[in-house]
């Protein structure tokens, strides 16, 4: 079944179409079997006719000629007079007309003479008739009428005498015919009109729809509002479009609202996460350089202890400063310097050689699968550095004896780099706030790794992403290569 209003009607006018030649088919029909009927009844008149004209004419002798063509016409006028459209007579062979008559002609005057045109056959059907000494009957049809002649013997009268009768049956012109033509004409011309009609309202409703449909599309944010087109029943339609347009549009500002200030108030719950974590950071390097300090001033005589005591308040400045450092990296925009890295293989296993030793002593395994991923333009060093947290981070986190995967691969238009270890995986405490500064499942962990390697991954234009295995956890850093859509 059609799925659109224009097929819809494309349907209905085709229906349409079809009814109206079903109709004309039965216009014709009913037209051929009117004729029909009407020829089978002009027969039988002209048969009845022309036994009229038998019983008028009774047993007249011949004996004068003149006499016998005079009483004869009146019997034939007499005969022929209750028989509307019918013209008649009285026909001896070899002596020819002895009478005729059409006493209900339509035309001026009295009509008199034997039609010439038709001689011929009435003198063959007359003859005929006398000589098989029986009625016969005749027919011939033309496009425009049918010509009927009925001949019957004379009883009681010289031998080879005949009564004829004869009508025409209208068949062009007539009033059937005329009704058919004029039904026919009707139906052709509210065919046309109601094709062009239609055909006008399928033209009129594909250009407003493809208006409609061009300013659905026009790509904005908001539903546009759509102008009324003139047709009730489209624009009831387009003005439930612009109610809901309106509708979205004010549910879309207020969800924008919302989310402004859920993501602010993510960010101060994440700034309060980082200023409490700097505080207790800062806190021990603090409280440590105090007690030295105090202990120094309390012992002025001894120079060594003294000397200790700035030494630890030396590396404190230094690990605070370090803290700072990556603090500042985590949250600031790397400036990012890309350059075609052609061989992604050899930049894993040159990363992953950096920490064979240190993951040698635990027995743990830096494999680098050979894999054929598509050259890519980055940052080396940046991605480097983000590389080096994931590894280190995974060495930290397997057991021992278990293995590490280094893999790059093309995934439609991204490079994945993953880094996949055997460990216990990631605390659920964490699991939330993992890429954020300070958040981290070890007691000796300042938490600022991940959260390094999420700044430069999202400085690529990329994403970092965590899948937790059942036999491990796979970090992966997703990079659009720039050849998207």
């Amino acid at each position: 079944m059609p799925r659109s209003i224009v097929a819809w009607f494309a349907v209905c006018w085709g229906l349409f179409l079809v009814a109206a030649l079903v109709v004309g088919a039965l216009l014709i029909a009913l037209y051929k079997e009117t004729t029909t009927q009407r020829t089978d009844r002009a027969a039988t008149s002209i048969a009845r006719a022309c036994d009229a004209i038998v019983r008028e004419a009774g047993s007249s002798e011949v004996s004068d000629r003149n006499t016998a063509k005079a009483d004869y016409a009146v019997a034939v006028d007499r005969a022929l007079a209750s028989f509307p459209g019918v013209e008649g007579g009285v026909w001896q062979s070899g002596l020819g007309s002895l009478a005729y008559a059409y006493p209900t002609y339509e035309g001026s005057g009295q009509k008199t003479d034997l039609p010439q045109a038709e001689e011929p056959t009435i003198r063959q059907v007359a003859e005929t008739s006398a000589a098989a000494r029986r009625p016969f009957e005749w027919k011939r049809d033309s496009r425009s009428q049918v010509l009927l002649i009925s001949a019957c013997p004379m009883t009681g009268s010289t031998a080879n005498t005949t009564a004829w009768a004869m009508t025409r049956v209208v068949t062009v012109g007539g009033r059937p015919f005329l009704l058919a033509t004029t039904g026919l004409a009707f139906l052709l011309v509210v065919l046309l009109g109601s094709a062009a009609l239609l055909g006008r309202v399928l033209w009129r409703w594909s250009q407003r729809l493809r208006t409609v449909e061009a300013a659905l599309s026009a790509g904005a944010e908001d539903l546009p509002v759509l102008e009324l087109t003139g047709q009730r029943d489209l624009d009831r339609i387009i003005g439930a479009i612009n109610g809901a347009g309106a509708k979205a549009a004010e549910a879309r500002r207020r969800t924008v609202n919302l989310l402004q200030r859920v993501a602010d108030g993510e960010r101060l719950a994440a700034l309060g996460r980082v200023a409490a974590g700097v505080a207790h950071e800062i806190r021990n390097p603090i409280a440590a350089m105090r007690l030295k300090a105090e202990n120094a001033l309390a012992n002025e005589s001894d120079r060594s202890r003294s000397t200790d005591a700035l030494q630890v308040v030396v590396e404190q400045v230094g690990r605070m400063d370090q803290l700072l450092k990556n603090l500042l990296r985590s949250v600031q925009r790397s400036d990012i310097k890309r350059e075609p890295v052609t061989d992604i293989h050899g930049f894993l296993v040159e990363h992953a050689a950096l920490f064979r030793e240190q993951a040698g002593r635990r027995r743990i395994a830096v494999e680098c699968p050979q894999t054929f991923a598509k050259p890519l333009m980055f940052d080396e060093v940046q991605i480097g550095r983000a590389l080096d947290n994931l590894i280190l981070n995974a060495i930290q986190n397997s057991d021992d004896g278990t293995p590490i995967f280094l893999r790059a691969e093309s995934v439609e238009c991204e490079l994945h780099l993953s880094v996949a270890d055997a460990g216990k995986g990631v605390p659920s405490t964490i699991r939330e706030h993992l890429f954020e500064p300070f958040a981290t499942g070890r007691p000796d962990g300042t938490g600022f790794g991940l959260a390094i390697v999420r700044e430069v991954t999202e400085a690529h234009g990329g994403r970092v992403t965590l899948e937790h295995r059942s036999d491990g956890t796979t970090f992966t850093l997703e990079l659009p290569t720039g050849d998207r859509p």
